[in-house]
Formats: C-alpha cells, structure tokens, sequence
C-alpha cells in the first residue's frame, strides 16, 4: 500500500468514532453466542461426568446460553443500523469529495482523463472501499475476538493446546503470501478492463449519431465488444486464482482442525482434559479456523478494495488544481485584459502552443483571433478564462494578475458561447438560466426574444418548462445554438466569448443571429473565434496568430491592404460567393 493509499485509509474513520464504537460494541453482544457459546457448552457436558448433578449450575449455564441467543436478535439491528449509517456514510462523503475535486481540477485534467474512467471511480470504486468497514468488523474484529476468547479459555483449561492454535495462524499465512502478489495484479488489471469497457460504451454512446451517419456501426460494436471480451477474460482469471485460493486456505484449515481434534481426544484419553474441554477446545477451533478462513476468502476482495483506494486518491491527491480560495475576488469585471510576453506549452508536447505572445483589449471592444487550424486560437481562449496558465508571462485583467485572483468571481460575468453547445437533460428555462439563480421566466422570454429563439420554444409540448433530454436531443444544431446565445444574453456578461457561435447556422439564420449579437456585443468586452468572414468582418480589431504566433493585429479594413492569412481569406470567400452565383 502507497502512501497516497494509506493516507485516504486513515482519513475514512475521521469524525466517526461514536459510530465506530457503538458498531463494535454491537458486534460484541451479537457475537457473543458464536465466541461464549463453547465455554458453556463444555461445561454443561462436563456436568453430565459429575458423581452427583449439580442441577443448579445446569439450570444458569442452560438460562446463559438462551440468553446469549435471544439477545442476537436486538442486538443484530442495532449492530445492522450502526453499521449502514457508517458505511454509506463514507460512500457519501467520498463521492461528495471527489465531485469538489473534480470542480478544482483544471480542465487539462479533465481531456487527459476518460469520462468513463472518472465515472467509475465515483460508483464502482466507491462502492468496494463502502464494504471494507463490513469485512474489517465482521472478519478481522471477529477474528480478533475469536482468538482472544479461545486463547483465554485454553490457558486456563491446557495451555499446551495452544501450540495448534498458533501453528494454524502462520500455516495460512503462508498461504496467503504465495497468492497475494498474484491477486493483486489479477485484480489491477480487472479494474483497469473495467474502466476501459466504461470508456468505450460512453464513447459509444456518445458517437452514436456520427456511427449511424456513417454506417459504421458494426464497427464500433466490435471496439465495444473487444472490451467486453477483456473485461470478461480478466474476471475469470481473477474468479479461479480467487477460487484456488480459497480452496486451498480451506483444505489447510480443515487439516489442522482433524490434527487438533486427534490431539484433544488423545489428551482425554490420559486423562489429562475432560470430554468437555474437548467439546470446548474443537468448538473454538473451528470458530477460529472459519473466522480465519473468511478472512482469508477476502483477501481478493480486499485486494480490490485497495485498487479501488488507490484510484480513488489518484483523483483526490492529483496536483494540476485551479486553487481559487483564499484569493482577492473581482468586485466587478470591466474587460481590459493585458497579455505580456505569454508562452504557454502543452505536458507532452514539444512545441510550444503560443510564443511570447504580447496584446491589448481595451474594456468593451471586440477582437477576433484567426488563424489556421493549430495556430493556438483555442489556446488563447483558454488562457483568457483561466482554464490554463501561463508557463511565462503575465495576463492582467483590469489591471489584476489572474493568477492572483479568484477566478471564478471574474467567470460569473463571462458569456461564452461555443461551437458545440452543450446541454443537460432539464427543462429549457433550466437549460438558459443555468448558474443565473435570480433570473425570472419572463427575463428568459426577453433573452429568448433577442436571441430569436422563442418562436420555436413557444411551439415546443411544454414551451419553458420543455425537457431537452441529455445533450438537448430534441432540438436541431441551429436551435440549440440559439438557446446558447440566449443563455449568454442572461447573464448580462461584461465579458464574452463567441467560439464560432454560428458555426450550426444556414446563411438566412446567421444573418438573424448576428444582428442579435451585434446588439449584444455593444459596451463588452468580445472574443471572436471564427471562420467565416461575416462573423469577424464587424470586429473593432482582428489578432492574427500563426504557429503560436501573434504576427498581426489591426482592425479589419487596415488587414485588407496587405497580403496576409485574414486578406487571403476574404479573398477567398468572396471568390467562391461569385463562382456560387454564377452559377446559379
């Protein structure tokens, strides 16, 4: 066990003690007939020996043993009740952890890890470390307690009895070495199948219009089936190591309970234990070897358990965080940004993504970034929100280093809207006033209204208050783009961003929605990234980047008098317009 895996285990009881407590006081008196039952069984055959009967004490070891197991009963749900709340309780409390830490990790993180995998670790990950209270209460405590009752009893009785006992402990112990290097990579490589398989059913999923579109169908099942198959062989071959296992820890258990029994019934023999400690002695021993026995059939799933403990403080010790508290907030965002010699390079890559890149943007004007694809547009977007942080180089915002701030007080009066809007499976009121809690129903008409989007909502079943469905399925590309608009003229944003924000639209829409986001853009601050020339051509300036570079940056008209990447593209545009009317 790492650190990292050690450190989360200690942190699992913090703040549970009382519950801790009550479950293993609980556990005790639910125990109590399985661990005290021997000694009252060998008395009471042993009374069966006497010259002359002692009814009195059969009378009291008779009323014990009854009460040791009608009490089972209440203490059985109390031990249950005790024992859910602690469990479950560190279910929530992990799973609650790692939704906080998946909201700080930086959004890189995010595109280096799989929804799939990210996925498992917050159910089924979850779910193994929720039983490991269980096994170590139930296993190693009443193991513990097992042994420590046994081994009082015998030395009052026969110590040299004992020497079974602790020959037993070492015996399978072996056993459990020889196998568990073996089961713990078994069930490494089990769970990494089973956060592959997750990966290619989301991903599936996911692609299912594109798979369909293109026919490839088949296909893609057999990518999906190749990791069904992979989790399929790597839990057999986990299932019969497991099996070998537990079949060999019993054969060795049984072993030495018929060797200690020989033993017992030989010393009765020479007289030297009554029959009644040998009904004591065998009755303890074989609760010892099952509690052992047990504990050793969940070996394998404590193996389990500790992958899953690992996976889970890989996510909650993992250090490319977005630390946010504790910093200055924004009291209010004007959007005058200051880039200084900005270089920014992605882990892994060799080349740098943007080069000593310098730029101004004055409080509430519009620049455009162009470029050709790769030349680090998307990169400076990111560098804008936040999302990444500069390897050298300052940004300002008003003024303020954002490394230095909070940024999420800066992000509240931020718009974007972006090439593939991005929809959850609520209604569409839900949908346009996400993180707008004081926005009204009829504010949201108003922003549909500018966005010329409420035509088509009011037509919907249930207009508003309409479900999407996840991914907002039911909408078209040019519908959901223009509820995106509408859900960035909500915010009232002071800064926005317009990632090819009318990529989804035909011609006759574009125009509809520019206009709106040309009133929308009046006094804010405004990002463009676009390809089409109709979306940048109104912009107050035009930065120009290539490999990395910011190699121009004017305004459109002063662009167009000189060869370069935006002048060529109008020329281009313009070009195919001419050659499409001709020939209409």
């Amino acid at each position: 066990m790492n650190r990292r895996e050690y450190g989360l285990l200690r942190e699992l009881p913090e703040g549970r003690g009382r519950r801790i407590g009550a479950v293993l006081f609980w556990i005790m008196l639910k125990g109590a007939p399985v661990w005290l039952g021997p000694v009252l069984m060998g008395r009471i055959i042993d009374l069966g020996g006497m010259e002359v009967p002692d009814v009195g004490k059969l009378v009291l070891y008779t009323a014990l043993s009854v009460f040791l197991f009608v009490q089972n009963i209440p203490a059985a749900v109390c031990y249950m009740g005790n024992l859910v709340h602690l469990t479950r309780g560190i279910g929530r409390d992990l799973r609650i952890r790692i939704c906080r830490q998946l909201q700080v990790l930086s959004l890189h993180y995010h595109s280096r890890n799989s929804i799939g995998a990210l996925h498992s670790k917050a159910i089924r990950d979850i779910e193994l470390v929720e039983q490991l209270p269980k096994l170590v209460v139930e296993q190693g405590f009443g193991f513990f307690m097992a042994l420590l009752i046994a081994t009082v009893s015998i030395l009052v009785r026969k110590p040299e009895a004992l020497v079974f006992f602790f020959l037993t402990v070492p015996a399978c112990a072996l056993v459990s070495s020889h196998f568990r290097k073996r089961l713990d990579v078994s069930a490494n490589r089990y769970r990494k199948s089973m956060e592959g398989m997750s990966l290619f059913l989301n991903e599936m999923v996911t692609m299912m219009p594109i798979t369909r579109a293109h026919g490839v169908e088949e296909q893609q099942l057999r990518t999906v089936e190749s990791g069904i198959h992979s989790v399929f062989e790597r839990g057999v071959d986990f299932d019969k190591l497991t099996q070998l296992f537990m079949a060999i820890s019993w054969v060795v258990m049984g072993v030495m309970q018929a060797l200690f029994l020989g033993g017992a019934m030989y010393a009765c023999f020479k007289g030297h234990i009554s029959v009644g400690d040998v009904v004591m002695f065998n009755l303890f021993f074989g609760t010892l070897s099952n509690s052992l026995a047990n504990l050793l059939t969940f070996v394998p799933q404590l193996l389990q358990i500790r992958e899953s403990l690992g996976s889970i403080a890989e996510v909650l010790s993992a250090p490319d965080l977005e630390e946010n508290s504790g910093k200055p907030a924004f009291e209010s965002v004007r959007g005058d940004f200051r880039l200084e010699q900005v270089r920014f390079t992605y882990p892994g890559a060799e080349a740098p993504a943007l080069r000593d890149l310098s730029l101004r943007i004055d409080a509430g004007t519009s620049l455009a970034i162009v470029g050709p694809s790769g030349c680090g547009k998307s990169t400076l977007l990111s560098l804008l929100l936040g999302f990444v942080r500069p390897e050298s180089g300052v940004i300002r915002l008003d003024g303020q280093d954002m490394q230095n701030m909070d940024l999420r007080s800066y992000r509240r009066q931020v718009g974007v809207v972006t090439q593939d809007p991005v929809f959850f499976s609520g209604s569409v009121f839900e949908n346009i006033a996400y993180g707008s809690e004081d926005v009204g129903r009829e504010q949201v008409l108003q922003a549909l209204e500018k966005a010329h989007a409420r035509g088509f909502v009011e037509e919907l079943p249930d207009g508003l208050d309409t479900v999407l469905g996840v991914g907002g399925a039911r909408l078209s590309g040019g519908q959901m783009q223009r509820l995106s608009i509408a859900r960035a003229i909500v915010r009232d944003p002071r800064v926005l961003i317009l990632d090819e924000a009318t990529s989804a639209l035909d011609m006759e829409s574009e125009r509809v929605i520019q206009s709106a986001l040309d009133e929308l853009m009046k006094g804010r601050t405004t990002l463009i990234v676009a390809h089409r020339i109709s979306t940048v051509e109104n912009a107050d300036r035009i930065a120009l980047l290539e490999n990395g570079r910011l190699v121009a940056c004017d305004s459109p008209r002063e662009l167009l008098t000189y060869d370069n990447f935006y002048s060529r593209a109008v020329l281009s545009q313009k070009g195919k317009a001419r050659g499409t009317g001709g020939q209409g």
